[in-house]
């Protein structure tokens, strides 16, 4: 699949306790967008997100659920981040077709904080295009 432009976004965890959510904040550059596949990280890939924040461990990815959602409807459910890293998997990005996510309403959950200290950011690449492919 042909990616057109890409967004870095972190979430910082601010809170740890095991059931907890975190959604993401707003990302302008995501309005209306198509996304067409998701990345994430941890330190052993990138060690500081763009706001000098430490990444979370692989360690810590076990524990860390990811919940993607377009329109009101969530439509990747407790995705474990683990997945979502490309170099877990061959260095493939999880590629998926035209979805308008809406940012401010996706987000991760807590499922297991032995790993997941306050303070670390989870990261991931968001790849987009304008239009439908």
């Amino acid at each position: 699949m042909r990616f057109i432009k890409s967004i870095s976004v972190e979430l910082k965890i601010q809170n740890n306790t095991n059931g907890s959510s975190q959604l993401f904040l707003d990302v302008p550059q995501l309005r209306n967008k198509f996304v067409q596949g998701i990345e994430a990280f941890t330190e052993d890939q990138v060690a500081k997100t763009f706001t000098q924040t430490d990444v979370i461990a692989a360690t810590g990815a076990n524990g860390i659920l990811v919940n993607i959602v377009v329109n009101s409807d969530t439509i990747l459910e407790n995705i474990p981040y683990y997945t979502l890293i490309a170099a877990n998997n061959a260095g493939l990005i999880r590629e998926y077709k035209n979805l308008k996510i809406n940012i401010n309403k996706s987000g991760i959950y807590i499922g297991d904080n032995t790993n997941v200290p306050v303070g670390r950011s989870v990261l991931f690449t968001f790849y987009y295009t304008d239009k439908e492919v």
